[in-house]
């Protein structure tokens, strides 16, 4: 057995806990879609600083310009960022998947306020944990999006690249596009065409190259280092216990409503 394929083996159980996780059962109109992306929308904007760190680590991005010692893991983390940060949306524009993302919470009438809020405390010089608590985001949100700049704060690429890889697989499953398309179908004038797009080019990457890409640089950063493969699979497990958090506090908030969201 290969380390990659012990770590995979090491996350199945939490794997599954995600795939069958009661969230899921909760989701079954775009009431609860909208309510789902509004606290989602966090996890989608944070995996680009994993991104971007993952980026900061395995190019040079700085003037003057130094060569990168491993222009294979420079590659690939290129790769990546070309398809995250500057995609084609469905009218064929560049744009990146997190603005994707908040076009497609627009058209289904999810309300993307606190995000923005979120971002322009940031951009006036607030914290990501200060930005998060200034505006009450929910403590299950705060929590995931601490963890992530933790690692990323580690400045350690393998374990940036462990929850990059293994922590944020997309877990969003295909009923979303049945309960879409079954919307669509009972009333004629709906469109929610960005959300399937997003969707469905999130699974395609993901599956035929951003999901492979990644494997391949947790390979190339870890090579025969124990210790590297030790903290990769400490990572891994954390930031999809964190998601399951996450997934409880939406399923929690869903059993609470008694009034579905206008």
């Amino acid at each position: 057995m290969t380390n990659i394929e012990n770590i995979q083996a090491q996350i199945t159980p939490l794997r599954k806990t995600l795939i069958n996780h009661s969230l899921y059962q909760k989701l079954d109109n775009i009431n609860d879609i909208q309510s789902f992306m509004e606290q989602h929308v966090f996890a989608v904007w944070d995996f680009m600083s994993l991104l971007k760190a993952l980026q900061n680590h395995l190019t040079c991005t700085q003037t003057p310009w130094i060569p990168n010692k491993n222009a294979k893991l420079s590659r690939f983390i290129n790769e990546i960022v070309l398809g995250e940060e500057s995609d084609l949306n469905e009218s064929g524009l560049p744009q990146s998947h997190f603005d994707m993302y908040l076009e497609a919470m627009e058209q289904i009438g999810a309300k993307p306020d606190l995000i923005h809020n979120f971002i322009a405390q940031i951009k006036n010089g607030r914290s990501v944990k200060e930005a998060a608590q200034q505006l009450n985001v929910k403590p299950a949100i705060q929590e995931f999006i601490n963890f992530t700049f933790r690692i990323i704060d580690s400045n350690q690429p393998h374990m940036i690249a462990a929850a990059f890889t293994f922590g944020r697989e997309d877990l969003i499953p295909d009923m979303f596009l049945e309960i879409i398309k079954n919307e669509e179908a009972a009333n004629q004038n709906i469109s929610y065409s960005k959300l399937t797009y997003y969707l469905k080019r999130h699974i395609e990457l993901d599956g035929d190259e951003h999901g492979p890409l990644s494997l391949l640089m947790v390979q190339e950063l870890c090579g025969n280092d124990a210790k590297k493969w030790e903290e990769v699979l400490a990572v891994a497990l954390q930031a999809l216990e964190y998601r399951i958090k996450l997934w409880d506090s939406v399923t929690e908030q869903l059993s609470e409503q008694f009034e579905p969201q206008v």
